[in-house]
Formats: C-alpha cells, sequence, structure tokens
C-alpha cells in the first residue's frame, strides 16, 4: 500500500476462468534500507492471453513497462493492490523538482487521443506526497489498448522520497472508494470494458535471487500450477479495500495479537504490525536487534508467526521475515517485520513471497494457498 509505506514466469499451464489474460512476470531486487514500488513492462504470449511483465529490484522491488498515449509513451510503474489511482510524471512538472526531472515524463501535446479533465489532485502516502491534475488517454499493457483511462499527470514529487527510487509512475489495482471522484479504477475498467471475463487476479512472487522471471500477476484468471492444494477463500472486510481479518496472531507458542484486519498489498516489502503486537513479537524473539533492525541469521533460535485467517493458519517462518545481507565480510540479517501506527495490519511482499493470492472483485474475497516454490 504506497500510501501507507514504500517497502513488490511461469508458463501458464493450467488455468481457471476463460477469456483473455492479463499476465505480468516479475524481476526482482533487494534493497531493503530504501521506499520500494513495483514496476512492469508489456508482453503478450501469442495466444489471447495476455501477460504483462514486472520487475523487481532486488527482491523488494517488482516493476517493468506500460505507456499511455498515440503514440506510445513508455514508463515504468507499479501494480499496486493498496491504491487505485493511477499516474505518471508530466512534462509540465518544474525543472527545481529533482524527483519529478529524473523519471520520464509524459506529454500531452504529443499523444493524439490525450483528453484534457483539467481536475487538480493531491495524494498523500506514508512517505511522501505527489500532486498536479487529471487527463484522459490510451493505457497499453500486455498487449492490450485501454482507451479513456483517468490519470493524474503529476507536476511535484517530493524530493526526499521520490528521488531515491527508481519507477516513473503507478496503477492501482485497489477497489472503489480510494479513486478519484467520478472516475473508473482501472480494475474495474478491465472488467467492465470486456478485457477480461473474470473480474479477478493473482499475484505469484519468488524471493530466490538471480530467478527470472520473479513471479507474476495474472489479470483475469487463476494458474492452478503456481500453488499447492486448494485456495482457501475468506471474505473482504472493507467494501474498498483488500483487507481481510487477522482473527489472531500467535508468535512461538505465545499469543501477540488480537482479531485485526489485515491488508495485502503489493505495494508494499515488508510485513506491517500494529505496534502493540510488535512489541509483544519482539518479547518472543530470543535475540536482541541492532541498528536498522539487524538481527541474527541463525533461524532456530526465531519463533514462527502464526496468523489465523479465515479458520486457517497460515504461518512465516523465520526465513520468511528475514533478509539476509552481507556487510563487509559479515553475514547479517534484516528484521522484514515492522511496527506501523495503525490499528490494522499491512501483509507485503514478505507474505506475499509464501503465499498465492487471489483477488476476487466479483465475489469480494481473497483466494489464500502455499505458493509453489
Amino acid at each position: 500500500m504506497l500510501r501507507k509505506v514504500f517497502l513488490l514466469l511461469a508458463a501458464l499451464d493450467q488455468t481457471l476462468g476463460s477469456g483473455k489474460l492479463l499476465r505480468v512476470p516479475l524481476h526482482s531486487r533487494i534493497n531493503p534500507n530504501k521506499s520500494e514500488l513495483f514496476l512492469p513492462r508489456n508482453i503478450t504470449d501469442g495466444n489471447e492471453r495476455l501477460r504483462v511483465a514486472l520487475k523487481s529490484r532486488q527482491n523488494v522491488e517488482y516493476f517493468g513497462n506500460i505507456s499511455m498515449g498515440t503514440p506510445e509513451q513508455h514508463f515504468t510503474v507499479i501494480f499496486d493492490t493498496g491504491s487505485s489511482n493511477t499516474w505518471l510524471p508530466s512534462t509540465n512538472c518544474p525543472k527545481s523538482n529533482a524527483a519529478c526531472q529524473r523519471h520520464r515524463q509524459y506529454n500531452s501535446s504529443s499523444s493524439s487521443s490525450h483528453v484534457q479533465d483539467g481536475r487538480n489532485f493531491t495524494l498523500w502516502y506514508g512517505s511522501g506526497s505527489v500532486l498536479g491534475y487529471l487527463s484522459r488517454d490510451t493505457l497499453h499493457f500486455a498487449g492490450v489498448d485501454v482507451p479513456d483511462v483517468v490519470f493524474g499527470e503529476v507536476v511535484f514529487q517530493q524530493q526526499t522520497v521520490f528521488n531515491a527510487v527508481s519507477f516513473d509512475g503507478l496503477v492501482g489495482l485497489s477497489l472503489g472508494r480510494l479513486a478519484w471522484r467520478n472516475t473508473t479504477p482501472f480494475l474495474k475498467l478491465l472488467c467492465t470494458q470486456g478485457f477480461i471475463a473474470e473480474c479477478i487476479f493473482s499475484v505469484y512472487l519468488r524471493r530466490g535471487p538471480g530467478k527470472s522471471p520473479s513471479g507474476e500477476i495474472l489479470i483475469g484468471g487463476i494458474d492452478k500450477s503456481l500453488f499447492e492444494g486448494q485456495l482457501h477463500y475468506v471474505p473482504i472486510i472493507l467494501s474498498h479495500s483488500w483487507m481481510v481479518e487477522i482473527e489472531q496472531t500467535v508468535a512461538g507458542s505465545t499469543k501477540i495479537g488480537d482479531e485485526a484486519g489485515a491488508i495485502l498489498d503489493t505495494g508494499t516489502s515488508l510485513v506491517l504490525m500494529p505496534l502493540k503486537t510488535y512489541y509483544k513479537f519482539l518479547e518472543s524473539v530470543p535475540v536482541l536487534l541492532g541498528n536498522d533492525n539487524y538481527i541474527s541469521c541463525k533461524l532456530k533460535s526465531l519463533p514462527i508467526i502464526y496468523l489465523h485467517i479465515g479458520g486457517k493458519v497460515f504461518p512465516l517462518t523465520p526465513a520468511d521475515y528475514l533478509v539476509e545481507m552481507v556487510r563487509g565480510h559479515e553475514k547479517i540479517c534484516i528484521l522484514a517485520v515492522a511496527p506501523v501506527k495503525m490499528d490494522f495490519w499491512v501483509l507485503g511482499d514478505v507474505f506475499l513471497w509464501r503465499y498465492y493470492t487471489v483477488y476476487d472483485a466479483t465475489a469480494n474475497r481473497i483466494g489464500l494457498a502455499k505458493a509453489v516454490r
């Protein structure tokens, strides 16, 4: 969920659903000390199954390309389940805004399919803000052309945040209320205009370094070859957000959290816990944290986190929530669990690495299953 924190190919052997599929292969890189976001590039498999490639930097940033306008202007963007809006830097951003200038910029005067909207906007995120005005144009990705997409032309990006990231813009895959007023969220646009047969998408992430691609987002279907067993479906508890309910949380044998909401978010790298739960979790960790959440890599000394969701337990092992690094000649690990001043969780890449997730906008539910490694 980009607004909260900046921390995201297998062949299609068996897919549920019919019609066109938009497939997004993912590639990765690790950069745990930086703000992290997700980015895509175009790819089509040539047989009416459409794929959009996503790359991620060092296992934490998942990125690729889309294009906007006629003729096409190319950008790196994030497909974010935590937000609903789409935005790109504009050529009208001032030269004094270095964060905007260092990224590719959309030029409305160069696009014959551009339609002026003109409404101003400001988006506030946990680590910074962007502001600009709205436009309409044709968005191209995964071999399809989506006309009349309302998106933000950004003329200001907060430099302390956006100057350090490699993505250009963002495509939101969340539900309605998070979108700008009187606009259609991108996922709903794909569904209502018939680009996909089922209003669902699924996410599969790899963690291993050097593997390419590092996973995928499949829009319009489910790939049964990428998970084990059956999908466990749970209802979303907010109509405008991909949020489910955690019934309780246990670390080792100690209960650390009660009932709470949890947003599944491709735009967040870590698992974010409410403050009270996080401090109880630290009490269950038998080692001391160093600066910047550095911790011993002796995995056996750390507890398994058990998330109870929809009557089923979803464990996160130390191998899941530790990120291994080398500092000088020393191997260290970073705890990929962090506190957040909210009363709900954010289940980012650390959770999505382990579990294949399906986002069903028709039945208002999310499916979960252990991902194939």
